[in-house]
């Protein structure tokens, strides 16, 4: 008789910040690993602490998800080792802030590639594969950014704004293939000094958003699991984007410049 096969979760942008608590926390609800991120950013290290702490199978590819022929290696991957795959987090990206004009060409091709083009192709060729499961899941990186235009962000929140509307819409699609897809929301994430120095700096609403980066895996995965379309972690972003819905958007665009125009 065959043993049974347990699935695997892939989960982008792996190695550190949330990509490494999102491992973490789906290790230690038993779930089998396929780890990406960039090479000599720890992977190997932390797949055998991940193994060997739960007990899980922990794969890992490294490779540099700019590269557009990557999202197609790891499909390759995933069916030369014969994977079965029913979960997929893309969550891979990059956050530069700056006013327009004074963007370098490469953090503008990071933020279209990583932020947009590496999520489409992922799960575009991942959702023949997960459409084989019974039940299976797609968890996309979003921002409360994406919600609303945000001066001195545009192009991060924009490509967020992209994220978003994506997601609702294919989870529109594959609705009755038994596919759940979320989209998470969230606000400020403590995954890096840089993040933390940054958030600092931010006016005492602003900070009260902020998350630490376990804590949002926490929650993510466990709204994704619930089915959940749109998960917004922490009670005082649902708050926000309440009272956000409420306020002239002349006066939004306003306020969000003013509380960005020093943060970027």
């Amino acid at each position: 008789m065959n043993p049974v096969r347990s699935p695997y979760a892939i989960v982008t942008g792996a190695s550190s910040g949330l990509g490494k608590a999102f491992a973490e926390e789906l290790a230690r609800r038993g779930h089998n690993l396929l780890l990406v991120s960039l090479p000599g950013t720890g992977l190997p290290v932390l797949s055998d602490e991940l193994h060997s702490r739960y007990n899980v199978e922990v794969k890992f590819i490294e490779t540099d998800l700019m590269r557009a022929e990557a999202p197609g290696e790891i499909r390759k991957y995933v069916a030369d080792q014969n994977l079965e795959v029913d979960l997929l987090i893309n969550n891979v990206g990059i956050g530069h802030g700056g006013a327009i004009g004074d963007y370098s060409e490469a953090a503008v091709e990071e933020s279209v590639f990583l932020n947009m083009r590496c999520t489409t192709l992922m799960t575009n060729l991942f959702t023949e594969e997960l459409k084989k499961r019974d039940r299976a899941y797609i968890l996309n990186m979003g921002s409360f950014g994406g919600l609303l235009p945000m001066p001195y962000k545009s192009i991060y929140s924009a490509t967020k704004s992209y994220i978003y509307h994506f997601s609702l819409a294919i989870r529109e699609e594959l609705r009755s293939d038994g596919i759940s897809v979320s989209v998470a929301m969230p606000g400020p994430v403590l995954t890096n000094a840089h993040v933390r120095e940054r958030s600092s700096r931010l006016g005492f609403i602003s900070r009260s958003n902020v998350i630490e980066a376990d804590k949002a895996a926490a929650y993510m995965i466990r709204m994704m699991f619930r089915g959940k379309g749109v998960i917004l972690p922490r009670w005082t972003i649902r708050a926000s984007y309440a009272v956000g819905c409420f306020l002239p958007y002349k006066l939004l665009l306003v306020m969000l410049g003013r509380i960005f125009r020093g943060v970027h």
